[in-house]
């Protein structure tokens, strides 16, 4: 009976140890899942932005140097524009260090964030290949301009333009250091005479690509923003620009606010596109999944750019709002004389990358690179929505297209000019 007791009380054991570890398991379980739960909402609180969020402070002021690396493109033979193609040469990098900071903003009830962009630039002339002093010579932007503006004008308007493009003596092109041409700009005789008859459209008292930017609170516009206190997929996402939650540059789809300001992201894990909001171009550039890549230890998600991103229409149906003209420019070029005042102003990735090759059929000194420095491309960590590394490479261009009564411009090949990159 002895050995039969004691297998009754090793059962009782085993039943009890048995039991203690399926309560065990069944508590690791749930605290596991709670564990998750707990880190996910700690996680969430620290990146949705609020006053006190570790994301906000972050983000309000750049933790981190960033810096804008601009290519300018030389016109070489501009006299012989009628009998060859053009040439340019491309100088730099210019490199200037830049910090964002976000300035006043307002925290509303409906889980958004209203506030400015101040952004400054500051030279650095080591980093850089070339002075602010060096001198290129340009396509005229501002008569170019006021030629666009007039070109399904009748024709007595063409010929009136033309008489005063002639009279103040304006040139083809303009010549000008890289400081003029960028943050300090440069006066002219047109702007002048557009400003001494209230001639509407030139807002101006100076040109320069960069001009009245540098430092300044509003030039951007305003921005409304999801915190992410609603929906932790929504924060970074923008809800409105300048009042509106539509753009007043392109129609549709393509006038549609959306997309994050590049700095501040949602997790990104399941997404296959994504957008960015550029104020400079008024509209989104719609990127791709690239798959995963290692930075520095990190796993990040990459997006980039791809033939479609400045498509507009002839790839893309859905993108035909993007075709402003009565002729289309051939894929690979955005249209966004309508956010740059009405000058002939187009879009691309550098050296027409993915761009339809009359681009380069045009012109001579420009080579698209199949290595990646010519990509647009985000990198950003899928979990936590933070940018691991930008490169957001743009090509600024400027139309020439022949206009039999503006003598500047009779017989002259239709081409795009490339100005910086």
């Amino acid at each position: 009976e002895l050995p039969s007791k004691k297998m009754g009380v090793s059962k009782v054991k085993v039943g009890i140890i048995f039991a203690v570890a399926i309560v065990a398991i069944a508590a690791g379980i749930a605290m596991g899942m709670l564990w998750s739960s707990i880190f996910d909402g700690i996680l969430s609180r620290q990146l949705i932005l609020s006053p006190t969020s570790k994301s906000f402070s972050i983000w309000k002021e750049t933790p981190i140097p960033m810096y804008l690396k601009i290519y300018l493109f030389h016109w070489t033979n501009p006299q012989l524009i009628r009998k060859e193609k053009p040439h340019f040469i491309e100088k730099g990098p210019y490199v200037f260090k830049e910090i964002d900071y976000k300035v006043n903003r307002t925290w509303n009830d409906n889980g958004t964030l209203t506030f400015y962009q101040r952004r400054i630039w500051h030279f650095l002339p080591e980093e850089s290949n070339g002075t602010l002093d060096d001198q290129i010579v340009n396509l005229n932007p501002i008569a170019a301009t006021l030629a666009y503006k007039v070109r399904y004008k009748r024709r007595f308007m063409q010929l009136l333009v033309s008489g005063i493009l002639e009279g103040l003596h304006e040139g083809l092109t303009v010549t000008k250091t890289v400081r003029e041409l960028l943050f300090d700009g440069y006066e002219d005789d047109l702007i002048n005479f557009a400003k001494k008859y209230d001639i509407p459209g030139i807002p101006w008292d100076k040109f320069g690509w960069f001009y009245g930017r540098n430092g300044s609170e509003t030039y951007d516009g305003i921005f409304n923003m999801n915190t992410g206190a609603n929906n932790m997929k929504e924060i970074g996402i923008l809800h409105e620009w300048n009042h509106s939650d539509k753009s007043k540059i392109y129609t549709g789809k393509c006038g549609q606010i959306n997309g994050t300001l590049g700095d501040l992201w949602p997790p990104v894990r399941d997404y296959e596109d994504v957008s960015v909001f550029a104020p400079d171009v008024c509209t989104l550039v719609p990127l791709k999944d690239n798959g995963h890549v290692n930075y520095d230890g990190l796993e990040g998600k990459q997006f980039i750019a791809t033939p479609q991103t400045f498509d507009n229409g002839s790839k893309v149906e859905s993108r035909g709002c993007y075709c402003k003209d009565i002729e289309c420019q051939p894929s690979g070029t955005l249209n966004v004389s309508t956010c740059k005042f009405g000058a002939p102003a187009f879009i691309s990735l550098p050296h027409f990358h993915l761009a339809d090759e009359s681009y380069l059929n045009a012109i001579d000194g420009l080579k698209p690179a199949n290595d990646g420095s010519h990509d647009f491309s985000i990198l950003v960590q899928p979990d936590l929505g933070i940018p691991l590394q930008v490169k957001a490479r743009l090509q600024l261009n400027l139309l020439i297209q022949p206009m039999e009564h503006i003598g500047l411009f009779a017989n002259v090949p239709k081409l795009s000019a490339s100005e910086d990159a």
